[in-house]
């Protein structure tokens, strides 16, 4: 498993196809040109931590579901996830802000499958995680050892607040350009990743644990391909070539809609 810094020049060509697309449109992340492009939706959790597909929400009150529906649309919720109709889904949070591992490793194998044996892939990681830079956004809490004093349970608070904020990578990345989309929305740390990476993504192992955030931006190197997941939002939106679409529509582990070009997401009624 291999994934190396890459510059954000690498990433110019999605910032220069998108600048003047329509912000509530599909290619406002995506470059329009793809022959076909998909949402893959993101399920919700209930109270006992299972995933909750759209489709059964929606089923449960006679919602057909439309490429632009948001999650509330289908819910019946309103902009802020509260009841708006008589009939609204109340039976889970809203849906995960990125794919589940199980459903992110599904669908790197499909676009792992449409590339060439030796394709690289370029990953972006969402610059606003904490752990990247490190320092005093991140805080600790820490029980007291009662076979300490005061002040020795200090110094022990104070070593370990000083190990979590680390920063997780060097000056080379923290300090490099960013690739900002979006109006600087969302900004990205670009690498280079094998298919190991990209299906199995783990940027750092931190104080907190591993860092498996999915990436919100990847590609195939040769432009085949490209998908985005905003920050907190409730789908992974992917163009690429006809072949590949249909195989996502067609995987059973992921929900997906196809989308058009031009299809204003959040925008249904």
């Amino acid at each position: 498993m291999q994934f190396s810094h890459l510059s954000a020049d690498h990433g110019q060509w999605i910032a220069s196809a998108c600048a003047s697309a329509d912000p509530s449109t599909v290619v406002a992340q995506i470059p329009h040109g793809f022959e076909r492009y998909v949402r893959i939706l993101h399920p919700a959790l209930d109270e006992d931590d299972q995933l909750v597909r759209w489709e059964t929400v929606a089923q449960s009150r006679k919602h057909i579901i439309t490429a632009a529906d948001l999650f509330e649309t289908v819910a019946g919720l309103d902009a802020q996830g509260n009841p708006e109709t008589e009939d609204a889904w109340v039976d889970s949070d809203l849906p995960l802000d990125q794919l589940p591992e199980s459903q992110w490793r599904a669908l790197a194998a499909e676009l792992v499958a449409a590339s060439p044996q030796d394709q690289k892939f370029v990953v972006g990681l969402w610059a606003g995680y904490a752990f990247i830079e490190g320092g005093d956004r991140i805080q600790i809490e820490r029980e007291p050892d009662p076979a300490l004093n005061d002040e020795e349970n200090q110094r022990e608070y104070e070593l370990a607040l000083a190990e979590a904020q680390k920063p997780a990578f060097g000056p080379e990345v923290i300090h490099a350009d960013l690739l900002e989309l979006g109006g600087g929305y969302r900004n990205y740390h670009l690498f280079e990743a094998d298919a190991e990476f990209l299906a199995r993504p783990e940027w750092a192992i931190t104080t907190d644990g591993a860092q498996r955030q999915r990436p919100a931006l990847a590609f195939a190197a040769d432009h085949s391909w490209m998908l985005s997941t905003e920050p907190f939002d409730d789908c992974t939106i992917l163009g690429g070539p006809a072949s590949l679409i249909e195989a996502i529509l067609d995987n059973r582990v992921l929900e997906a809609i196809e989308v058009g070009q031009f299809t204003r997401i959040g925008h249904s009624n």
